[in-house]
């Protein structure tokens, strides 16, 4: 089973004696665009100061968080990616128990078992719909019917949702979180949605995603919504992310987040980077494209069921006898690319695969490799 997120081109390089740069990293999900030009000069011209401690206010990065996404700084914090906010939501006080999607993002468990919260899966089912297009059914019912169990109890849970959900990318109903959230308040509980991949769904500006469950926040005092630049803007290396909340949940997560937690240089180019206008809207063209020429060619290999995206991965089931996840990363590695095994999140096996979405040429030598793997 593997253990890390994916991404890991440096040890996938020294094991097979390449430079890093010459891996095809199919197994990480970021722009496939590049960071933004307009950061890197901001970044380049930060350089100078790297001698001096960066502005523990955030205040010019916050500023520009909330003209792009249309909120109040006061509802923003920012931290060394989403993963330390994840871990700083884990460390409030009161929580007793909590929720998380399985499959879905390993982080919140292990952030949930840091701060010793006993968790449960909450299981997502694969599903067809009347297309017999495969998804994701989310299990609204099972989560209502838990906040409702919890009413009146001195118990008190955090639920994790992704929106969209990693690895298999459905997407939230607002209707039914508004329920979900409700019943939550009701049993003086939290909900923390994280939509790390959120700003690649759909074609719409940033601050008009219809998709994105950040404008609840000015709704319900008990919801969390946590964001990555690092993704979209693709500086996973940099490490930079944003939770919205009201005030006072914004508040008392200060008191677990260290100073200083974001550097000089995440700074300066997430600052740039939200306001590269052209970069952004480029990055959701292409995307568009791409998703769509991925999922269409990736339906067309006989013995995988494709999952329609959402996002910027797609995931795959192998259908195949004797092909797994192992098989397809061994036989890829001829070819210094690696794909997402998925036998390490709840409920999925190394039957699972999932893959980023690149550039156009990159994306063509995949699925030919892919079609060659899976030949029957």
């Amino acid at each position: 089973m593997s253990k890390i997120h994916g991404g890991n081109i440096f040890q996938f390089a020294h094991e097979q004696r390449i430079e890093p740069y010459e891996v095809v990293d199919f197994s990480a999900n970021i722009n496939p665009l590049g960071p933004s030009q307009r950061g890197l000069d901001a970044l380049n011209a930060q350089l100078r100061y790297i001698s001096h401690y960066p502005d523990a206010t955030n205040d010019d990065v916050l500023n520009a968080i909330a003209d792009t996404y249309g909120m109040d700084k006061h509802q923003i914090i920012v931290g060394n990616g989403a993963a330390e906010l994840l871990y700083a939501i884990c460390r409030l006080p009161g929580y007793t128990g909590a929720f998380v999607p399985a499959p879905g993002f390993s982080e919140y468990k292990e952030a949930l078992e840091a701060s010793k919260i006993p968790v449960r899966d909450i299981f997502y089912r694969p599903r067809e719909d009347d297309n017999e297009k495969p998804y994701f059914e989310v299990p609204y019912l099972a989560l209502e019917t838990f906040a409702a169990e919890l009413k009146g109890q001195d118990g008190r849970i955090i639920v994790f949702l992704g929106n969209p959900n990693n690895p298999d990318g459905t997407l939230l109903d607002k209707d039914h979180i508004r329920t979900v959230a409700s019943m939550l308040k009701d049993a003086n509980s939290l909900l923390v949605i994280d939509e790390s991949f959120i700003d690649f769904v759909g074609n719409d500006p940033l601050q008009d995603n219809e998709h994105s469950m950040r404008s609840l926040v000015n709704e319900f005092d008990n919801i969390i919504v946590v964001h990555s630049f690092t993704k979209f803007y693709a500086v996973p290396g940099l490490r930079i992310g944003a939770a919205f909340g009201n005030e006072k949940l914004i508040s008392q997560l200060h008191q677990y987040i260290p100073s200083w937690s974001v550097n000089t240089l995440a700074q300066a180019y997430t600052k740039a980077a939200l306001n590269d206008v052209d970069y952004i809207k480029r990055t959701k063209q292409e995307l568009n494209e791409e998703r769509a020429f991925m999922y269409n060619a990736l339906d067309d290999i006989e013995g995988i069921t494709v999952y329609p995206p959402s996002a910027n991965f797609i995931l795959f089931q192998v259908n195949q006898k004797g092909i797994t996840a192992n098989y397809i990363n061994e036989e890829l590695k001829k070819y210094n690319m690696i794909v997402r095994n998925c036998d390490s999140y709840v409920g999925l096996t190394n039957h699972w695969v999932r893959i980023a979405i690149k550039d156009h040429d990159t994306n063509i030598k995949l699925v030919d490799k892919l079609t060659d793997i899976l030949k029957v």
